[in-house]
Formats: C-alpha cells, structure tokens, sequence
C-alpha cells in the first residue's frame, strides 16, 4: 500500500513539474492555433509601434520531453513564415530579430516591405 501511495505521489509531482514551463504572451494579442506536423501552436501576433513592424510569439501548445531544439526552430519558422506572409498581406518581409527561448518558444520582430 505505501508502495502505491509513493508511486502516485511521484508520478503526480513529475507531472507537475513537467508541466510547469513559462508559455509566454504579447500584450494586446490573441492567440491562434495551427497544426504543424502533428504539433499544436499557439501564434500571437502583435505591431511594435513602428509603421509595417510586428512582433510574432510561437508556443509549443503540446507537451515536449527533451525537445531538439534544431527541430523545433524548423518548425517555427515555417509557422512563423505563414504569418509573416498573411500579417503583410502577401507583400515581401523580413525578419528583424528572431530566435528560441528556452528551446521551444519562437520569438521575433519582423517588417512588411
């Protein structure tokens, strides 16, 4: 019985931790869910300020055990790619600034051109 009880308790506070990662927000934003390779997104999408500038927020909607971090900056450029393009109305972009936190959250400014 006390074998049970510990066995319980260690697989609940594992899953505690595990889920206990920062998924991050952009003020004034909503989030949109898409599908990539059987993985959920969440994209936040928001402008700086400047004229033709925003900012793109990609979180992992799915849990991920030891993430390759290669892999998963494929995968958010291709999400990002998609949004980058729709935000700017099919016009060219560029990226300013782009990168992974913490190995999973996709962060970045780009410009409509």
């Amino acid at each position: 019985m006390k074998t049970m009880s510990m066995s319980i308790l260690v697989g609940f506070l594992a899953l505690s931790v595990v889920g206990c990662y920062g998924k991050g927000s952009l003020e004034g934003s909503q989030a949109e869910v898409v599908k990539v390779e059987g993985r959920r997104f969440e994209v936040r999408v928001t402008p700086t300020g400047t004229p033709d500038e925003y900012r793109i927020l990609i979180v992992r909607a799915t849990l991920v055990i030891n993430p390759d971090p290669e892999l998963e900056m494929a995968r958010a450029q291709e999400v990002a790619g998609r949004y980058m393009m729709q935000t700017c109305k099919g016009k060219a972009y560029r990226e300013i600034l782009s990168g992974l936190e913490g190995g999973l959250n996709y962060r970045g400014i780009f410009q409509c051109v």
